[in-house]
């Protein structure tokens, strides 16, 4: 998170929301996003960026009244390490009023119209797909170079992809299971999908923000953009 970007977190047709890194709250806040239209949350895995704003989601659509059931699904493990943030928040058990889910997907495991996969990623980590209405949206969440994701964003009309190095950082990407810009230009170019839009930027690279999408488009072969706090995109 910097003081201009939010961590991860992304709402699909109102409806599904991807991650709830911190900042995501207060986005949803200032967005005006009803959450009581909200049915599901995937967790795409446990690191802090993509999950600190869980707990406080929930307190706060409790807080607001909420009734509607609300199902949170997570990578393998992810009951674990929910019941522990839980615990270590004290939330009293019977805090939430409102139908409460919580479950665990394997990999390749499917929701209604949200498919998944393993990433390359340091911890077990899914990808997404959705696809509604004949169009269909893909989230690489964090990985390396994936082939399992090439598959899942196959033709996809986009996809959002990881990209927190750039090509002179490759070592540090390697290291810690990121993708550079050219790794996310890559997939999507193999996967044929039709958009690209790169996220995951980390404050130190903060103003390299224009050789991001260079780097990204000169492997995908068109244009690239990288995303900002609340953009709103139609796919």
């Amino acid at each position: 998170m910097s003081a201009r970007r939010a961590c991860p977190s992304f709402l699909i047709n109102n409806s599904i929301l991807f991650d709830i890194g911190p900042g995501s709250l207060r986005n949803l806040r200032i967005s005006n996003v009803d959450s009581n239209n909200i049915h599901s949350l995937f967790i795409s895995h446990t690191h802090a960026d993509h999950i600190a704003d869980l707990i406080p989601f929930l307190w706060a659509i409790q807080i607001d009244g909420r009734r509607e059931e609300l199902t949170v699904y997570g990578p393998p493990g992810f009951k674990e390490i929910f019941h522990k943030l839980i615990e270590c928040t004290y939330t009293p058990p019977t805090f939430f009023e409102f139908p409460l889910s919580v479950q665990e997907l394997n990999f390749e495991d499917k929701v209604d119209n949200v498919s998944t996969c393993a990433t390359n990623h340091s911890i077990p980590t899914l990808a997404f797909r959705v696809d509604s209405d004949a169009r269909s949206f893909c989230y690489s969440a964090d990985t390396t170079y994936s082939s399992a994701i090439v598959r899942l964003a196959e033709n996809a009309d986009m996809l959002l992809h990881e990209a927190t190095f750039l090509q002179d950082q490759a070592a540090i990407a390697d290291l810690t299971r990121h993708s550079t810009a050219t790794t996310a230009g890559q997939v999507a170019r193999e996967a044929g999908a039709k958009r690209l839009v790169l996220f995951h930027v980390p404050p130190p690279n903060g103003d390299r923000e224009r050789e991001f999408s260079a780097e990204a488009s000169a492997a995908y072969g068109g244009r690239s953009i990288l995303c900002v706090d609340m953009e709103q995109f139609e796919f």
